[in-house]
C-alpha cells in the first residue's frame, strides 16, 4: 500500500456538496487529517485536500471518484473541477487544528 494526497477545486452551489464529498471519501479510505508521528498528534489538512492509502493510484483515483458519484447522487449536484492525485512519501507540514489523541 502506498499513501496518495489529493487536493481538488468543487464548484460552489448553493447545496454546498462538499460536507457530502467528505463524508463520502472518508468512507472510502480518504481523510482530512494527518498523523505527525514525531509530535504525536492528529493534524487537520487543509479545505479540499485528502490523504489515503490505497493499492495503487488507479484505486486511489476510483476511490476519489467513487466519493464523487455517491455525493453528487446524494446532493443532486457536485462538480469537481480539477483535481490532483499523486504519490505522498514524505511532507512537512503544520496546522492551526490539531488534535491529541492522549486528551
Amino acid at each position: 500500500m502506498a499513501r496518495y494526497i489529493a487536493v481538488y477545486d468543487i464548484a460552489d452551489t448553493y447545496r454546498d456538496p462538499h460536507a457530502a464529498f467528505i463524508a463520502q471519501a472518508e468512507k472510502l479510505g480518504w481523510s482530512t487529517w494527518v498523523w505527525a508521528l514525531t509530535a504525536k498528534k492528529w493534524y487537520r489538512l487543509p479545505n479540499t485536500t485528502l490523504i489515503g492509502d490505497f493499492q495503487d493510484r488507479d484505486a486511489a483515483q476510483a476511490a476519489f471518484n467513487a466519493a464523487a458519484k455517491a455525493a453528487r447522487a446524494e446532493k443532486g449536484e457536485l462538480t469537481v473541477e480539477k483535481y490532483f492525485i499523486a504519490d505522498w512519501d514524505s511532507a512537512t507540514f503544520d496546522s492551526d487544528v490539531k488534535a491529541d489523541p492522549a486528551k
